[in-house]
């Protein structure tokens, strides 16, 4: 009776916080009386209590409970979810911008491995750095036991997280070492920065790279601009691609820094169709020609801010047309440190399209199937200078330009990350070439801003390096000919010099290497004069 008893208290917890969303149905619906509540409680109770005592294979109630809740939010929409005690962890971390740790980018070594590759050269400063892990390092152990078959979210990574100031003992595999790696880590507090990359583009062109829309990106955009010297700038290029939105606040002060005083940003409508109006503040001083990257994962926040910039005419959008995510999400903390996301409104653009995707037939279409005949709406808008825009399926780009093809022999060196294995080669010395490639790690450290620039202008992948680059592949069994690499031949080129770039210079310079190459980035930078003539169009009419 006390088990039972539990058991519907747990219930009543997570009915409470959940009334009003799974009991209340459909936007705009009539919520259910009291007696239909507790009938459906008392089924819901009766079922659970059935399940503990009588299934062939005892299961806790707290994954049962957990699962009930998952099954309820998908009879509403793709975007309703519960978060788990990690997942609403690392949601408040990235929220925070911040978390405690080691300060390392990692992946599965391979898929359904618990096994992790460092992805990224470790930041100076960061415990990771301290202890010179490097990118292509493989944790293999943690505390001296094998993680094969952890999970990464589940096991992996709370393990490597921690309070500030503790250890951690992982066991690394590094490649051309022959025996393991035993280190000892102190966790620090690393902030999640939500740009990453910021610096011109030649002399006069500002370029930003937002990564998600955290409670810092606001502040982190004006220290950006402060450092590229907003004023100076003759156009400026903002990178969404792949952004898949996050804090509602962040979007608004992101729109802040490009719009006019005064001027609509978003408008939120509830269930029952009352809406709110997010105007901007304070707006921006300057004027410069503006172009907004988006692509098919770029979703919510990042859709607010280029769809804000489009319908005002402030900037082009140029890329592939967005994810189409028009709902908004409301956390609620629950019981146990667990949370839910709940729709609870949708949100349109100033020119009051609403973008949101079709989900009606399948959530999994809806997260999978990319086909431009379901992205594109067909409902017309218009911009403040009576462009036509449209609404349903996205934001669809002023000009569709796609990332740029690759080849069949790009896509097998990348996948045997023979680029990064020669590279590694190269700048250890295990390869001699025509320059110098290799420096040590506190010769790294020591470089003067004038001996960066310096070796920036002087490293190059010549001739021999390419020469080189082919009796490696022919050495790895890699299946080409004269004229297929020939075919890749620059993108081969630039591909080594990004990952030459990542080792000795960091991921800024090597970013800057792959915009070289980037067709949509060398399109924006062609439209820089068309976002100039957009603006001036725009304050005529005005």
């Amino acid at each position: 009776m006390q088990n039972r008893l539990g058991i519907f208290l747990i219930i009543t917890i997570l009915t409470a916080a959940l009334m009003g969303g799974w009991l209340g149905g459909p936007l705009g619906a009539t919520p259910p009386s009291e007696a239909d509540t507790d009938r459906l409680l008392k089924v819901f109770s009766e079922a659970l209590a059935a399940i503990r005592e009588h299934y062939v294979e005892p299961i806790p109630t707290e994954e049962l409970v957990e699962s009930a809740v998952r099954g309820m939010l998908r009879t509403l929409d793709p975007h309703s979810s519960f978060f788990s005690t990690s997942d609403y962890n690392r949601l408040q971390e990235e929220q925070r911008g911040r978390y405690y740790g080691l300060g390392i980018s990692i992946r599965p070594e391979s898929p359904g491995s618990g096994r992790v590759m460092v992805t990224e050269p470790p930041v100076p400063g960061t415990p990771a750095y301290k202890v010179g892990l490097r990118a292509g390092d493989v944790i293999s152990k943690i505390e001296g036991e094998p993680i094969d078959d952890w999970d990464l979210n589940e096991e992996v990574i709370p393990k490597l997280k921690g309070p500030k100031g503790t250890e951690v003992n992982i066991t690394v595999e590094r490649p051309g070492e022959p025996e393991p790696l035993e280190l000892t880590v102190v966790r620090d507090e690393i902030p999640m920065y939500s740009i990453k990359y910021f610096f011109r583009i030649g002399d006069d062109i500002g370029y930003i790279d937002i990564d998600r829309f955290s409670e810092t990106t606001g502040k982190e955009l004006a220290e950006a601009l402060e450092k590229l010297d907003e004023k100076s700038l003759k156009g400026f290029i903002l990178d969404l691609r792949g952004n898949p939105g996050g804090a509602l606040n962040q979007a608004l002060a992101v729109s802040d820094r490009f719009l006019s005083n005064g001027q609509v940003i978003v408008v939120t409508k509830d269930r029952n169709g009352q809406g709110r109006e997010f105007r901007t503040q304070q707006g921006s001083q300057y004027d410069y020609p503006m172009v907004v990257l988006i692509d098919e994962n770029s979703a919510s926040a990042s859709e607010i801010v280029s769809g804000a910039l489009q319908d005002h005419d402030r900037a082009l959008i140029v890329g592939e047309t967005s994810f189409g995510k028009a709902l908004v999400q409301t956390i609620y903390p629950l019981e146990g440190n667990k949370g839910l996301a709940l729709t609870t409104g949708r949100y349109y653009t100033p020119s009051n399209r609403l973008i949101q995707r079709d989900y009606s037939s399948s959530f999994y279409d809806y997260f999978n199937s990319r086909q431009e005949t379901t992205q594109r709406g067909t409902e017309t808008h218009y911009t403040d200078s009576g462009r036509t825009v449209f609404a349903g399926g996205g934001i669809t780009p002023d000009e569709k330009v796609g990332r740029g093809s690759s080849t069949r022999l790009i896509r097998v060196i990348e996948r045997e990350r023979l680029f990064a294995e020669f590279v590694d080669d190269l700048t250890k010395g295990e390869i001699q070439s025509d320059i110098r490639y290799q420096f040590s790690p506190e010769e790294r450290l020591a470089f003067t801003p004038e001996e960066r620039e310096q070796l920036i202008a002087q490293l190059a992948i010549t001739d021999e390096t390419t020469r080189l680059f082919k009796t490696f592949l022919d050495s790895h069994q890699v299946d080409f000919t004269d004229q297929s690499f020939e075919e890749s031949r620059r993108l081969i080129e630039n591909k080594l010099k990004q990952k030459l770039f990542l080792v000795l210079l960091g991921p800024q310079e090597s970013l800057k290497v792959s915009l070289e190459v980037d067709q949509q980035v060398l399109r924006a930078l062609e439209l820089l004069p068309k976002a100039t003539a957009l603006i001036q169009n725009n304050l005529v009419k005005q």
